[in-house]
């Protein structure tokens, strides 16, 4: 009979825990399709090269992952997936999540609440300076449920090819492929002259930038550094040639040169006097600046020492001022410098040094023959056109240089992409399996609990029976 009675509790039991197994499978099979109801792809991007880890990009500029949104990647990769006429980018783009992915440490900290007025030195190292070189891209099914796991793959996978590529034409170091100005023949021989020292500057001052961000860099036994080198000799043949146009007022116009530089004169005048005014404004400030040292806050009863921003503010101003004042130096040596132009083509340097009794070492433009003056147009013609073309070539081999750095700096190993995943809804998912464990589970507990507690008083009602 006992045996009989446990036999009976057994199948009870059994029969219990299978009831509380499928009611918890049933609920986790709910709450699964109603909380991860979202089919997705997904991968990650990796960013290696030298400087990610600070942000910076190759080309020494900070960047971000922003770009994988943007239209110019989304339509291109929708085009590469023959989507083009079916979707649009910005249907994807509320369907794409990046996210960063962090240390775990570094995710504590971040979490970690500070106290606004902890003035710890310490805690001025934020970690606002923490950079992640390693992205989540997931791509959601939400602009169309019905699309199937290989298009779904294929178009996160297309979206991340074209990214690189737009990183790699966004963030390379890299020089525009044409001049601002394509015919310099149509000015006058002192704008051409401006125009390629102006060009010649600009690259000379990329080139010292880029070979401070990489000085390793060499291709055919030549750095960046010998490409600034070379741009330096040239500069120093754009000052010989600008000195003979000035010196004997060399122009296809003499009338129009002589009213431009007179325009030259009038307009950074204006902006003198602007600047002045603008330093003297300052100046008051600075003058009647007080600076407030130290503040009490009042926290929790009791008074917290916090630094005032006064003094950044004091300095602010002071180094304000300061480029105000390089700004009016710059304007009075621009001015100076028109004005000498002016004077040696209208033949005042000569009255005056002639007035002084110096004349005898100086030579007016107006005392050429016009013979002199047509060989000397034909001369500086020649020699800004070999200057051209002396810049033209340094600049390919700039450009070659700094395309064969983009290709060390910006490739497939560089800016990787991880194998790509599909994920869906599955009852036959591990994601699954672990949601009806942890749902099923307690109830199987339950379950159980309470077949020991009735057998238990089954068991102290038979005693008492046995007993009586």
């Amino acid at each position: 009979m006992t045996t009989v009675k446990k036999t009976h509790w057994l199948r009870n039991t059994l029969i219990v825990l299978i009831i509380c197994g499928l009611i918890g499978t049933a609920l986790a099979a709910v709450l699964f399709f109603s909380e991860s109801n979202q089919t997705y792809a997904t991968a990650a991007i990796q960013f290696s090269f030298d400087g990610a880890a600070e942000g910076k990009a190759p080309n020494g500029y900070p960047f971000d992952v922003s770009g994988i949104t943007s239209d110019e990647v989304l339509e291109i990769a929708l085009k590469a997936s023959g989507l083009e006429e079916t979707y649009t980018a910005e249907q994807l783009r509320t369907s794409i999540n990046v996210t960063g992915v962090y240390p775990e440490k570094i995710a504590e900290q971040m979490t970690k609440y500070v106290s606004l007025l902890d003035t710890n030195a310490d805690m001025q190292a934020t970690l606002s300076d923490y950079h992640a070189t390693r992205y989540s891209v997931t791509l959601y099914n939400n602009f169309d449920p019905g699309i199937s796991s290989g298009k779904l793959t294929e178009l996160l996978r297309n979206i991340l090819t074209v990214y690189r590529s737009y990183f790699t034409k966004t963030y390379s170091a890299s020089l525009d492929k044409t001049d601002p100005i394509t015919d310099l023949k149509e000015y006058d021989f002192a704008q051409q002259l401006e125009a390629i020292r102006t060009g010649v500057d600009q690259d000379s001052r990329y080139a010292k930038e880029v070979q401070e961000l990489a000085p390793d860099f060499q291709l055919n036994s030549k750095s960046f550094g010998d490409i600034a080198v070379r741009y330096q000799n040239l500069g120093k043949d754009i000052d010989r040639l600008e000195a003979t146009i000035t010196l004997n007022a060399v122009s296809k116009d003499r009338t129009r040169l002589q009213k431009r530089y007179e325009m030259e004169i009038r307009t950074q005048g204006f902006q003198l006097e602007s600047l002045t005014e603008e330093l003297k404004q300052i100046e008051e400030q600075v003058n009647a600046f007080e600076k407030d040292g130290i503040i009490y806050v009042s926290a929790n009863g009791a008074l917290s020492r916090v630094g005032s921003t006064s003094s950044d503010t004091y300095d602010k101003l002071v180094e304000k001022r300061k480029n105000v004042s390089d700004k009016i130096a710059e304007i009075n040596s621009t001015i100076a410098l028109y004005q000498a132009r002016l004077d040696d083509m209208t033949g005042t340097a000569a009255k005056t040094a002639d007035d002084a009794g110096e004349a005898e070492d100086v030579t007016a433009v107006e005392e050429l023959t016009a013979a002199e003056k047509a060989a000397l147009r034909a001369d500086v013609e020649k020699k800004i056109e070999t200057l051209r073309v002396k810049k033209d070539v340094v600049r390919a081999d700039f450009a070659t240089m700094l395309d064969a750095y983009a290709a060390q700096e910006i490739n497939e190993k560089t800016v990787s992409v991880s194998e790509l995943k599909y994920k869906s809804p599955s009852v036959l998912s591990g994601a699954f399996i672990v949601k009806a464990i942890k749902t099923a589970g307690p109830f199987c507990a339950i379950g159980f609990m309470v077949c020991m507690v009735l057998l238990i008083i089954s068991r102290r009602k038979e005693e008492k029976a046995i007993r009586q």
